[in-house]
């Protein structure tokens, strides 16, 4: 009987040790694998989750992950239509994006590169509200170029471009957000 006793208590302690093992191999695989997602990972994973993208201290832009491209991502309203296209790396903060990722090739995922979706907007011609380092500008996007873009600043309330509107450079480092009105 005490020889039992032993054995099981032997048992016990080599199962106890076999799951512990178990669950470290595990826990480091789970470190490993969270060490290779990027952020677009991250934001593709989102879903239907809103999440807050803070930009500063006194910018945020909210809604839910329409599309990730290659350095941007696009934000949707209520309505599901773009409301925001924000670069990467105007991001400092995300506020609820969830710890789950989709792989690269899931349905969120845009080729385009932030160039390109900027000149998507200026072909259509929409009012953007330009969140840059330097403040706001309103006005239509008429070029895009490898660094920079052009916009033709709006007079407050103006819905067309007006005589003497000025035309404004914008470097695409300093820009924080397109939010599209």
């Amino acid at each position: 009987m005490r020889f039992e006793r032993i054995f099981d208590d032997l048992e016990g302690q080599f199962a106890h040790q076999q799951q512990e093992e178990v669950r470290a191999v595990s826990e480091d695989l789970t470190r490993a694998e969270q060490a290779q997602l990027t952020l677009s990972d991250r934001l593709r994973g989102a879903g239907t989750h809103p999440v807050t993208l803070h930009l500063d201290a006194a910018l945020r832009v909210g809604g839910t992950v329409a599309e990730v491209g290659q350095g941007w991502v696009a934000l949707a309203g209520e309505g599901g239509a773009r409301k925001a296209v924000v670069p990467f790396a105007a991001i400092a903060l995300v506020e609820g994006l969830p710890s789950r990722a989709r792989p690269a090739e899931e349905s969120l995922r845009s080729p385009l590169g932030l160039g390109s979706v900027l000149r998507e907007i200026a072909r259509d011609r929409s009012v953007v509200h330009l969140e840059t380092a330097a403040g706001r500008v309103i006005g239509r996007i008429s070029a895009v170029g490898a660094d920079t873009l052009d916009l033709r600043s709006l007079p407050t309330g103006e819905s067309m471009a007006v005589p003497g509107s000025s035309r404004i450079t914008v470097t695409i480092p300093a820009l924080r957000a397109v939010l599209l009105r």
